[in-house]
């Protein structure tokens, strides 16, 4: 497969797309819900050509649509369609653009031809499709709302929320993740100019940069807050054996002490609750761990005069200060389940419970596996002074057992074993088990076939179970469930000379997903939703958006490998960028990569995975 981008024309949507509805043999609740989904969905499918200059230029003041400058707007937005009609305009060719030239006045461009040589672009094929992110100008190029979503999110880090929002108290990590990580995969962030401190460029620019690392500094200040010590008891054989509660043990407590007099010893363990003073709970840690992450990521990345470099430092003072403390609260939320005696099962099974005396789901195996592996505690062996090596108990074979027992006869994956197969369980079961690389415990091909009837034929987005409707959220919890497949069956068969050729495509039709996020899940104010008849939330922004930068970046290997460089030009190194197929305007609706197991950004992990914890 090539691996540069193409881009799908947004101009032909009856014909490049679906547009038969589902068909039903008994109408129930079910399919008339179904069908009520498709009809407010379908206005947005629309041929953009068909449309009315009004509604052009409305698309084009919201943002929608790229705008044409400086040529009349009315003029060149009337020569196709039902615009060309009314107006009485041949519309003998493709759009033309005018720019303005500094020195030789107006130049006409067509919508074909790359307006900024310097992204190197090349012209389109007849189908409207070009070959990597470049300056070529489709005025019917449908662009994500970087500026509108970027406010939005802001807005949500730096100013009280309404009253409200008192029901999501115990989820202040969440609420931080959700926006940080977005604003993360928009490059709201990015810090390029490396040749100049702050204080020595632009003024307005230094004036953000500062803002940005304010706002960065609150939010691990925000997480620390969220921190709660818990007491907890260990037997004291297991701290015998286990270098890091023994290091744990003998900082809290006398280094002389003899663990061999004692049954239990009690240690100063803890987790983020989802606000000041809460009970721990593994779901808001490692919304706080991931969040830590980025901003050590951001920060420490940066020279020590940057002004995002403080909040880095005091995020990776954090999380080192912390994790230990983490593990100790994560071994402590297991919980042993005999198996019931079949030939099939194999034995003991060991789950782990959200918080103390809470539920027992794969979502909290995945939510303390995913920071345990980016902070470095998923060591194969832990080796103690009398060089005695103990596995690490959070790579216990039980622990995949039981996941694995959780999938279902549909494929997908339920919450405990024999709970109907959904979504963000399925996402949570085989992204753990990625980690603990034990995906060949699992039915492959049945998982596989459930993920692939999850995405909607004619909306183009993922629903959450069968015979449910599509939702934002799932572009991520389906559609990076998928990606984490393909990559593990890649990298499985990459060594395998009789096994068909690997390729970076998802097994999904990552431009039908991208059109619905991009059409039906952004709202022109700012925040992406579930569906059109939806509002905008924290939550679905997020995950349209990390479902939207998996659809656009192809598969990769995982754990991600070292960046792979291209030749170097002068001290800066360009690393390899790998694209799906892309939908709009692919100088705009680019995104960063995330990483599809841990969900925060590539470049995040990559930084975490070589800290000397």
């Amino acid at each position: 497969m090539d691996h540069s981008a193409t881009a799908a024309s947004s101009t032909s949507t009856s014909s490049t797309f679906p547009t038969n509805r589902s068909k039903h043999i008994l109408e129930t609740e079910t399919t008339d819900a179904q069908s009520a989904t498709e009809d407010e969905c379908a206005p947005f499918f629309v041929d953009m050509q068909s449309l009315s200059v009004g509604q052009l230029d409305h698309l084009r003041i919201v943002g929608l649509l790229p705008p044409l400058l400086p040529q009349s707007s009315t003029a060149a937005a009337a020569r196709g369609g039902k615009a060309a009609r009314l107006l009485g305009v041949q519309d003998d060719g493709p759009p033309r653009i005018e720019l303005l030239d500094e020195e030789e006045g107006v130049i006409t461009h067509d919508d074909e031809m790359c307006l900024d040589n310097h992204n190197h672009g090349q012209k389109g094929n007849n189908n409207g499709s070009v070959n990597s992110p470049s300056s070529i100008i489709d005025p019917y190029a449908i662009r994500l709302l970087r500026a509108a979503h970027t406010s939005y999110l802001t807005k949500a880090l730096s100013n009280p929320l309404p009253r409200g929002f008192k029901s999501l108290d115990s989820s202040h990590p969440w609420m931080v993740y959700w926006c940080l990580h977005s604003l993360d995969l928009l490059g709201y962030f990015d810090y390029d100019d490396v040749d100049n401190d702050v204080g020595f460029g632009d003024a307005l620019k230094d004036v953000e940069v500062l803002q940005k690392g304010h706002l960065l500094q609150r939010i691990v200040s925000t997480l620390d807050h969220c921190w709660t010590d818990v007491s907890l008891t260990f037997g004291a054989d297991e701290v015998a054996k286990d270098v890091r509660l023994k290091q744990l043990f003998a900082e809290q407590g006398d280094k002389q002490l003899n663990l061999t007099q004692r049954e239990e010893v009690v240690i100063v363990g803890g987790g983020f609750g989802g606000g000041p003073q809460q009970m721990p709970h593994c779901a808001p840690t490692y919304a706080a761990v991931l969040s830590l992450c980025i901003v050590a990521s951001l920060g420490l990345e940066q020279r020590n005069s940057h002004p995002y470099h403080e909040a880095g430092k005091s995020a990776m003072d954090l999380i080192t200060k912390r994790k230990s403390q983490l593990y100790a609260f994560f071994l402590t939320l297991r919980e042993q389940q005999r198996g019931e005696g079949s030939e099939e099962d194999e034995g003991e099974r060991i789950a782990f419970r959200m918080q103390h005396d809470g539920e027992i789901d794969v979502r909290a195996a995945y939510c303390i596996l995913a920071p345990s592996y980016v902070l470095g505690l998923l060591n194969t062996k832990q080796t103690d002074d009398r060089n005695n090596d103990s596995i690490n108990p959070l790579l216990s074979p039980s622990i995949s057992r039981h996941i694995a027992s959780c999938q279902t006869f549909e494929g997908g994956f339920g919450a405990e074993p024999y709970n109907e197969a959904h979504g963000g369980y399925t996402f949570c079961a085989l992204a753990a088990l990625r980690i603990l690389d034990s995906v060949s415990m699992i039915d492959v091909n049945s998982l596989s076939s459930w993920l692939a009837r999850r995405q909607m034929g004619y909306e183009g987005g993922f629903c959450g179970r069968t015979n449910k409707l599509v939702d934002g959220c799932y572009s991520f919890w389906q559609g990076g469930a998928v990606a984490v497949l393909d990559g593990w069956y890649n990298d499985e068969t990459d060594d395998d000379d009789d096994a068909p050729g690997t390729t970076n495509e998802l097994s999904f039709d990552e431009v039908m997903l991208q059109r619905y996020i991009l059409l039906c899940a952004q709202d022109v104010n700012g925040g992406l939703r579930d569906k059109p008849s939806k509002p905008k939330d924290f939550y679905h922004s997020c995950y349209n958006l990390s479902g939207l930068s998996v659809a656009q970046h192809a598969v990769e290997s995982w754990p991600p490998p070292p960046s792979t460089k291209t030749k170097v030009v002068g001290n800066n190194e360009k690393e390899v960028k790998k694209f799906n197929s892309l939908f709009g305007d692919v100088n705009v609706n680019v995104i960063g990569r995330t990483d599809p197991v841990v969900n925060i950004r590539v470049e995040r992990v990559k930084f975490m995975l070589v800290q000397p914890f």
